[in-house]
């Protein structure tokens, strides 16, 4: 995270965690961003433990159908290990 997300605050490593799952779609694009949009239409988080630390990564995937619709999928971490998962349902449509 470049800014807090509350200003004056630090981020928790829950915050963390929960901000890198929402970046699922844009670090798996699957299409040209200058040429597609791809808008999570939702966000679904699940974790097995509680984030430690400040170090968030994701191993992330996208899947998108002809029809406009993907999904992006996230296995989230930080320095202990898998945490749990991101899910982000998409519309997805040229520019």
């Amino acid at each position: 995270m470049r800014h807090p997300l509350v200003a004056g605050e630090e981020p928790s490593p829950l915050s963390r965690a929960v901000v890198a799952a929402d970046s699922g779609n844009g670090v798996s694009a699957a299409l040209d961003f200058d040429r597609f949009v791809f808008v999570n239409t939702d966000l679904t988080v699940q974790l097995h433990r509680l984030p430690e630390g400040e170090w968030v990564a994701l191993d992330a995937r996208t899947t998108v159908e002809a029809h406009g619709v993907g999904l992006a999928e996230s296995v989230i971490h930080d320095r202990r290990g898998p945490l749990g998962r991101g899910l982000q349902s998409l519309f997805v449509a040229r520019r």
